[in-house]
């Protein structure tokens, strides 16, 4: 297929003004302000007159008419539009709208300013108005010579040369928005020189990041090692399930985090769809973003279409599978006979018509998707509407990609790169459609920031005449290009020891020996010193693995010179093995294709059920090392001449004989413990004794009582009795339990 013919943009239709943003302070944004004054009406003038008398209740006490000729058919009298015009305050319109980030960032800029004022000794707005660059030179100067933060906190500073001039941006709509007037373009030209001295005074990078892609195979890669590994907890099943949602909704909209991380159930529409092509009825899930960058004002919104792929080759990327499982865990849609994945395929479209739409229910409209998981008395539950932040999606995501080996840092920008260059590649996108997907005003931000700048194209072959090898060289220009196995991802019990006797954390040791006990110096000296630790192994972890790609490659070179095999990685300690409904999540998930119509319906529903299973499993939190059992743990198993498992031991010794009696296990962790299966590997931890009956009152209060408020209801499970506020649990604990609170 001939590639499509791109019209060239011509860059001063573009916006180029600043809008710093969470994900892409770089983009452009479409204007979207336009025709918003403008009136659309009938030649018979608008639609809407005045109220009518019939169209009230007739027990209406007040008379229309005379209210309405009471001030000459207005709502308000001249007095109101004469006090509004002299009242009214003409500055809130002067100035730019900015998101709440971009506002953030201007304020942060704005006291940076004033501390360096006050170092000259100056009034900041006196040196707005001589502003020079003497002025500006030494301001960047002064900035970047910053180590220390906030309250005391060390600084990460600026380490790019982009960075710098990001922040002048900022710094020029901080001076506009103080004086009401741009920074003269004079000014503006001799900064680019004080930028790149400033970058080599400071050994700042001046090579723009990465904006390598991930490619659909290996996006397969991340979600399978999602739902595997057992080296990062989600706290609650569903908040995993959710993990993978997200990367499959942004990855075909190209869309930004913080869209698809705000989106409601009242963004979402499910139908099921006659496919003009013949066949089966396909579901059809719909989405809205509403969340975009709001630089200029608030934005079109796009809605983005995701067919049912029908005989899909893999489950793990459909999107479908993975929603409706959440629909059916929360019973979410609106005909209240729909409540299992199998009555899909039994729905039909009425003759005539396109679509069957499986409405949602109208109470669950303003609550988010991504929601966050929040401890309650008895285990994680998904919080009532508190999402989940898109910076810590982005933590997982790029842990995941720890996880599978690698060698670049993972951030979800990599999809949306991806989706960008697949679009532009496309002969079925059009160049406006591409920039609408991407919220783009033009290509010029394409064209700075996606197009790779590892060429995808293999040019030697095309200029030889031979058959390009796109596949290789996708791939070599991928994130994934180097992936292994054998990266190592943590550090080790060895590597880590050195850091406690680090001259750094030694002379904060000894300055800590010297203050009072529980003392606020005495914390804060604690704190410091934990985070000049995890500072320390931070960096020694990336030296590693910035060092481990040529120094592998070296040793596998001379290992197959002299006859031997590749070394083998690391064995890994994982905080406990996969429980059964992981395991059937994953073999759901991964089931072979089949050929049949009806069996494909049943591969289908199955994943579905399983989605909807995992949602209710407690995973707890990430632990790096397993916990050593105590030599006081019960044993995994009953001995060979007895039938009483180890819960119900566990479960006998949680009641108190007497008053003065003091069990030594926490009797709601172990009502936990029943709802979970018999071989699952987390009852061994719920039904583990503490040392002594003070460390469960400590952890009674810290891990329960702590969660609730004053007047929350929970229930014991263990007596299978409700409790009616937080004083009821305290009381039932002590009477029933023997546990003091």
């Amino acid at each position: 297929m001939p590639p499509r013919q791109r019209r060239h943009v011509d860059a001063s239709n573009s916006d180029n003004s600043f809008s710093p943003s969470d994900d892409d302070i770089s983009d452009d944004t479409s204007n979207a302000n336009e025709d918003v004054f403008d009136v659309n009406e009938d030649e018979d003038g608008p639609s809407t007159d005045a109220t009518d008398i019939e169209d009230l209740d007739e027990e209406a006490e007040l008379d229309v008419e005379d209210q309405i000729m009471l001030f000459g058919g207005n709502l308000h009298p001249p007095d109101y539009w004469r006090r509004a015009v002299e009242e009214m305050n003409e500055s809130e319109f002067e100035g730019q709208d900015y998101s709440p980030s971009t506002t953030a960032l201007l304020d942060n800029v704005e006291e940076q300013w004033r501390l360096y004022c006050e170092v000259l000794n100056r009034d900041p707005r006196h040196c707005y108005e001589t502003l020079s660059i003497k002025l500006l030179y030494n301001f960047f100067d002064w900035y970047l010579s910053q180590k220390v933060g906030k309250d005391g906190r060390k600084r990460n500073g600026i380490k790019k040369k982009s960075s710098l001039g990001t922040y002048w941006k900022i710094f020029r709509l901080v001076f506009e928005r103080a004086m009401g007037e741009r920074i003269a373009s004079k000014l503006g030209r001799s900064m680019r020189k004080v930028i790149g001295r400033l970058a080599k005074k400071h050994g700042l990078n001046d090579q723009a990041r990465a904006n390598r892609i991930m490619t659909i195979d290996q996006l397969k890669q991340h979600i399978e090692e999602t739902l595997s590994t057992t080296r990062k907890m989600f706290e609650v099943g569903e908040v995993r399930i959710l993990a993978v949602l997200f990367v499959l909704l942004v990855a075909p909209a190209g869309a930004r985090r913080r869209a698809i991380a705000r989106l409601r159930f009242r963004d979402i529409r499910v139908v099921l769809a006659r496919d003009p092509e013949g066949g089966p009825h396909k579901l059809l899930i719909r989405f809205t973003p509403k969340f975009t960058k709001e630089y200029l004002g608030a934005k079109a919104q796009n809605t983005y279409p995701i067919p049912e792929t029908m005989f899909d080759p893999s489950l793990l990327l459909s999107p479908h599978v993975f929603l409706l499982g959440i629909l059916f865990r929360h019973q979410a849609f609106r005909a209240g006979s729909l409540i299992s994945p199998d009555q899909l395929k039994k729905l039909d479209i009425c003759p005539g018509e396109l679509e069957l739409p499986l409405p949602l229910r109208e109470k669950l409209n303003d609550t988010y998707i991504f929601r966050r998981a929040v401890l309650g008395t008895e285990g994680y539950v998904l919080s009532t509407n508190e999402p989940i932040s898109e910076a810590m999606m982005g933590a997982w995501f790029k842990r995941i990609g720890e996880l599978m080996g690698l060698e670049y840092s993972t951030i979800l920008y990599s999809l949306r790169y991806n989706a960008a260059n697949g679009f532009d590649q496309s002969a079925d996108v059009s160049e406006a459609l591409r920039n609408l997907v991407l919220g783009h005003a033009s290509s010029e931000p394409f064209r700075h920031h996606y197009l790779g700048r590892e060429i995808g194209a293999d040019l030697w072959g095309i200029l030889r005449g031979q058959r390009p090898q796109q596949a290789l060289i996708k791939q070599s220009g991928s994130i994934g290009h180097s992936i292994s196995r054998r990266r190592p991802t943590d550090l080790t019990q060895e590597q880590s020891a050195p850091i406690a006797t680090h001259p750094t954390i030694r002379r904060l040791k000894t300055a800590l020996r010297r203050l009072p006990p529980r003392s606020k110096a005495y914390k804060d000296a604690r704190r410091e010193i934990n985070n000049e630790k995890q500072r320390l192994r931070r960096e020694l972890k990336q030296s590693i693995i910035h060092d481990w790609t040529d120094n592998q490659a070296v040793d596998d070179i001379e290992r197959q010179l002299q006859g031997d095999s590749f070394s083998k990685s690391a064995v890994v300690d994982t905080c406990r093995p996969q429980g059964p409904a992981q395991k059937r999540l994953l073999t759901a998930l991964t089931a072979p294709l089949i050929a049949t119509l009806e069996d494909q319906f049943k591969r289908r529903d199955n994943a579905i059920d399983a989605v909807s299973a995992y949602c209710l499993v407690q995973e707890g939190c990430t632990t790096r090392r397993p916990r050593p059992q105590s030599k006081d743990s019960l044993p995994k198993t009953p001995s060979s001449g007895s039938e009483v498992s180890p819960l119900s031991i566990a479960t006998l010794s949680v009641y108190a004989r007497n008053k003065t009696e003091r069990p030594k296990r926490c009797f709601l962790c172990i009502g936990q413990a029943h709802c979970l299966l018999p071989d699952d590997p987390r009852v061994d931890d719920l039904i583990q004794e503490f040392y002594s009956s003070n460390g469960l009152t400590r952890h009674f209060k810290r891990k329960h009582l702590s969660k609730m408020k004053a007047d929350d209801k929970t229930e014991c499970t263990v007596c299978k009795m409700p409790l009616d506020h937080k004083m009821h649990l305290q009381r039932h604990a002590f009477e029933t339990h023997g546990t003091v609170s």
